[in-house]
């Protein structure tokens, strides 16, 4: 081998043209493969940071007539239902509820927002992880009347100064005293997200009435809980699902008014943690596979080609007693070699463009600020940097290790000659990189043209100059509604005054920040029983919401101030709302009655009294659903989001939101302020990757494929030079030698077209799910590639049937 790999060094140092051509083409389809595999790596192999993770399952209850296609780990579940399971099952070791909370510190310095989880006590023991200082949370509270704590290293170190004597000390949060227990190490982060909690509170919290009213975790059918468990020893997730099956079908009968079309999906939590993203993933991966196999058919034709050069030297190793293997062996070491140096080159690609790659990649997906090369991402581009190079270099091995030695040694033989047999192999190869470098460029223009569509979708609101803010008040001091609706009043008063602003507002919910409340409703005029009532998104908005954000009022009146906690209840809903709910029909002075309320007691019957256009709350990509709004007056919920459109750069005015804000109270933390525009640039931030990478692939596919017919025709022409010369000794004109070598290179691209096309075409359930507004076999997509592809490839072919046509017949007769 040793001798193997010097021999191979000498004789590629004899051609360093040839061989820095494959090295950089190796080098792009080995890059493009250990960038998108770190991407896999971060988000999808590499262990999560707890206890046996293979062990942890997410429990994702899904509503039985959607199906459980888009399940994951947001899905949410009941406290009774947490409970049910938590009792009846038998194949989890435990299982654990969490959610996140927005909190308030205030320890005598600035008051600082705080992102907290609310979480089972069995959280921690089910994770497997032990704290760094103190303790976890005990079993007994999650009982009513505790208030524990567990601090994140994070906000150890940065609020507290890393003081090892914290464990015992009070924290004020949310005008409450809680006893810190605990310290997480610096790994530990859970649940994992962009913004992970900074500490940990038991649910006793959530087990407490407050005003009067019933508890969340008393209320079957209140899903806002995110649910995971670990299975026991020997148990398998196909024998989880089956328990938890009996379990819901159990549930079903029991509460049917809650329960009746809820179903369960048991999955492993990276898998569930990665659902949304799972098919963009898949598709990467079968999108930088194609332009790896580009590289390794483009570097099987130039080794074929280059075989045929050596077909001498070959027969003289032959002649002289090297047998078969050995000389496969010698030639396989040649391509190695070449593949280990293009998986050097392409690592150096690989690791250069991770910053870049970062740029592009949502920050939805987790784990993806974990994005590094490391010990599997070395392991897989050495793999791969001997696998296609064995790969790319075993076809020529083998087809040259059989020389024809009487014809190759004959003194009177005119040179070399390529057969027809070797001719149809190349032949093949160039079709097979047509095949996939249409495949590619068809995909990157599906996608191109599914983004260029979506961006043009009108969300229904103007986000120019709007600036948005979050505000959580917190219960101690604001427990009525009333006292919430004063505040959020005032405050609203004093950012109108504001130089500069022109629109203020509050709602719930953010749109496109992908958050969302559905709430059950009822339509009076036809009850029906509770179980099959219909689901409807739910925003309690300001006043001023529709005019802030410019929705269009299309029917009816707006919200006034008149419309506060003592007026009769009201509501508006969105097109959407009345044309599947009100068909035919004016919803003006129809009532509804959504579930839920901010007061004890049932939920009010609310008359609508205006239709507005539709708003996208979750993603442009989807559809508007059906819509209702209430006057947040009369749903005061103490966590609300602030809206101000300003006549200039909205940006110039957060210092004077945070001043507006702690003039009416200094312990009210301002968090989170973001320009509206950027919630709508990032809610296309996955179709935007997707259509750069794949685009990128595919330029650098059609490189590929362009070299490789050029590379094809020209060696075509220097093998064909005799016959070429006796063609015009002949009588043959050169636009016949023109139109015969350009007619042969076009006819391969015609069929690596037809079948790149065909591919595609099978492709389309896969890449339907990643378009909008376009099929996977639009024409106009197809037809811009094929015309793409042609021209490409027309210009790879013309300059070798040219130069072919311009032979000199004299010449190329003495030559021969």
């Amino acid at each position: 081998m040793t001798q193997n790999i010097r021999y191979a060094l000498r004789t590629l140092a004899k051609q360093p043209a040839f061989a820095a051509i494959i090295i950089i083409t190796f080098a792009l389809g080995i890059g493009a493969n250990t960038a998108v595999f770190s991407v896999l790596n971060a988000v999808l192999l590499r262990p999560l940071p707890f206890k046996e993770p293979e062990k942890i399952v997410a429990l994702a209850p899904y509503d039985m007539r959607i199906g459980a296609d888009n399940v994951n780990d947001k899905s949410t579940c009941s406290y009774p239902d947490f409970l049910d399971w938590c009792a009846q099952n038998r194949v989890f070791e435990r299982v654990a509820v969490y959610t996140h909370q927005s909190l308030t510190l205030t320890d005598g310095k600035e008051a600082t927002h705080i992102q907290g989880g609310l979480v089972s006590a069995d959280l921690f023991p089910l994770l497997g992880v032990q704290p760094l200082l103190g303790r976890v949370f005990l079993p007994n509270e999650d009982e009513p009347g505790t208030r524990v704590v567990v601090l994140s290293h994070g906000l150890w170190q940065r609020r507290f100064g890393g003081d090892p004597t914290i464990i015992g000390k009070s924290l004020t949060l949310d005008d409450e005293q809680f006893q810190v227990v605990g310290v997480m190490p610096a790994i530990f982060s859970f649940p994992i997200a962009p913004f992970g909690p900074e500490l940990w509170t038991s649910l006793s919290i959530l087990r407490e009435s407050k005003n009067g009213a019933q508890p969340m975790t008393e209320q079957r059918g209140n899903d806002f809980l995110q649910c995971i468990a670990r299975l026991k020893p020997n148990q398998s997730i196909k024998q989880a699902q089956a328990n938890i099956d009996t379990i819901d079908a159990t549930l079903r009968r029991q509460y049917p008014d809650s329960n009746t079309n809820v179903a369960v999906k048991v999955l492993p939590l990276v898998d569930a943690m990665v659902a949304e993203a799972h098919t963009a993933l898949l598709m990467l991966c079968a999108m930088a596979g194609c332009v790896l196999l580009v590289a390794c058919v483009n570097v099987a034709s130039l080794l074929l080609a280059r075989a045929l050069s050596r077909q001498k030297e070959i027969s003289i190793r032959a002649a002289l007693g090297a047998g078969r293997w050995q000389i496969v062996k010698q030639l396989l070491t040649e391509s190695a070699l070449l593949g280990i140096l293009g998986g050097l080159a392409g690592l150096l690609i690989a690791v250069w463009g991770l910053d870049s790659l970062k740029s592009f990649l949502p920050a939805e997906i987790p784990r993806i600020d974990q994005l590094s090369p490391d010990l599997r991402v070395l392991l897989f581009t050495a793999i791969v940097s001997l696998g296609v190079g064995a790969m790319a270099g075993l076809l020529p091995a083998w087809r040259a290790s059989h020389p024809n030695l009487a014809g190759t040694l004959n003194d009177a033989a005119r040179g070399s000659s390529e057969g027809s047999r070797s001719r149809r192999t190349r032949a093949a190869l160039v079709v097979l990189e047509i095949l996939l470098a249409v495949v590619l460029l068809a995909t990157a223009g599906l996608l191109v043209s599914s983004f260029l569509r979506l961006q043009k979708v009108r969300p229904g609101f103007d986000p120019t100059n709007i600036m948005t803010a979050r505000l959580a008040l917190p219960d101690e001091r604001y427990g009525k509604p009333q006292q919430v609706a004063d505040f959020y009043t005032r405050l609203l008063a004093r950012i109108a005054t504001l130089p500069g602003v022109r629109d203020a507002s509050v709602a719930w919910w953010i749109p496109l920040s992908g958050s969302e409340i559905t709430f059950n409703f009822e339509i009076q005029e036809r009850p029906v029983p509770k179980a099959q009532r219909p689901v409807a998104q739910v925003n309690a908005v300001g006043f001023d919401y529709f005019t802030t954000l410019r929705v269009p009022l299309l029917r009816g009146r707006d919200f006034t101030a008149r419309d506060d906690i003592k007026a009769a209840p009201v509501a508006i809903v969105n097109e959407s709302f009345a044309r599947e709910f009100f068909p035919g029909q004016d919803p003006i002075g129809k009532r509804i009655t959504p579930d839920g309320s901010v007061t004890p007691g049932d939920p009010p019957v609310r008359q609508i009294v205006g239709v507005v256009g539709d708003s996208r709350l979750i993603s442009l990509s989807a559809n508007p659903k059906p819509q209702i709004y209430v006057p947040h007056q009369q749903f005061a919920a103490p966590a609300m989001s602030l809206f101000v459109r300003t006549q200039n750069d909205p940006r110039s005015i957060t210092a004077a939101l945070h001043n507006a804000v702690a003039e009416l109270d200094k312990d009210v933390p301002l968090y989170r302020p973001r320009l509206l525009s950027d919630y709508v640039f990032s809610s296309i931030a996955q179709p935007r990757f997707n259509a750069v990478l794949v685009s990128l692939f595919s330029a650098v596919a059609l490189l590929l494929a362009a070299a490789g017919i050029f590379g094809v025709m020209s060696y075509t022409v220097a093998q064909r030079t005799h016959e070429i010369g006796i063609r015009l000794a002949l009588g043959a004109r050169r636009s016949d030698v023109l139109r015969l070598i350009f007619g042969e290179g076009m006819r391969l691209v015609a069929l690596g077209v037809v079948l790149g096309i065909a591919s595609v075409f099978a492709m389309r359930r896969l890449l339907g799910s990643l378009l909008y507004g376009i099929g996977a076999t639009d024409p106009i997509a197809i037809l811009s590639v094929m015309a793409l592809l042609e021209s490409v490839a027309f210009i790879a072919c013309w300059w070798p049937a040219r130069r072919a046509s311009g032979v000199d017949p004299v010449i190329a007769l003495r030559t021969q």
